[in-house]
């Protein structure tokens, strides 16, 4: 790749992170929560938390890959990014009354997931809010893939399609269903609202774009037809899971 290229790429991600910031801002608002100190897990390029640290947040980001850290802290010198172990957080109880979860939780195996909750509650102050946004085990287009309704087969079958058809190892992937979700909230003792149908109008009306040309061209059907309403209830079954959970 190009250094042109390459910053191209890293602008349009950059674009796509501050879109989904909307829906971040909005869960906040609907939640009636006010950030002060915000650790992003999995910060990733680190638009998102690099955002916030825009605006005057405490911001700290926490990444496995220690190549994305050196990016991070290079492009949001503003927001303090660590490398750690992907299980144990390198912070003292309470640290923070903002947790972002975004786009993470199907990289974590649901073996380690038990950790990463605990060590989440840790930090965690008390009324502390968590933003998740999470797969779907029931999105009608695998985001990772592309692969149509891959992930409504069995869990067996999974890798051994994707092989077949990308060539692309999928054995790394933990989709959730609102039921596994909300069951992994309670063990970890964290009440919890279902704030999908934020991510479900966002989508509707424009304000972040449908990501796939399958997904909008079914969107515009459903205008066209007048079946939004419709299509409205079934985007919310089908949907990124967008989730809001405090400490009890």
């Amino acid at each position: 790749m190009s250094e042109s290229s390459g910053k191209r790429h890293l602008i349009e991600k950059l674009d796509k992170r501050r879109i989904r910031v909307r829906d971040i801002d909005r869960v906040f608002r609907l939640a009636n929560h006010t950030p002060s100190s915000i650790l992003d897990v999995g910060s990733g390029n680190g638009a998102i938390i690099g955002y916030y640290s825009e605006y005057g947040y405490e911001t700290v980001g926490i990444e496995v890959s220690e190549s994305a850290v050196k990016q991070a802290s290079k492009q949001f010198p503003g927001t303090k990014f660590i490398h750690y172990d992907g299980l144990h957080f390198p912070f003292g109880d309470s640290s923070f009354d903002t947790i972002l979860l975004n786009d993470v939780l199907e990289h974590i195996s649901y073996d380690d997931i038990e950790q990463v909750l605990a060590e989440i509650h840790r930090v965690l102050k008390p009324n502390g809010l968590v933003y998740i946004s999470v797969m779907n085990r029931w999105q009608l287009i695998e985001p990772h893939t592309l692969i149509p309704l891959l992930t409504w087969l069995p869990r067996v079958a999974w890798n051994s399609v994707c092989m077949r058809l990308k060539k692309i190892d999928f054995s790394n992937v933990w989709p959730y269903t609102r039921g596994r979700l909300q069951s992994l909230f309670k063990r970890h003792s964290f009440s919890f609202d279902d704030l999908t149908n934020v991510y479900v109008q966002h989508k509707f009306h424009g304000v972040n774009p449908i990501g796939n040309r399958m997904t909008s061209r079914i969107v515009r059907l459903l205008q066209r037809t007048r079946l939004i309403r419709i299509g409205y209830f079934l985007a919310l079954k089908v949907s990124v899971l967008v989730y809001v959970a405090r400490k009890t």
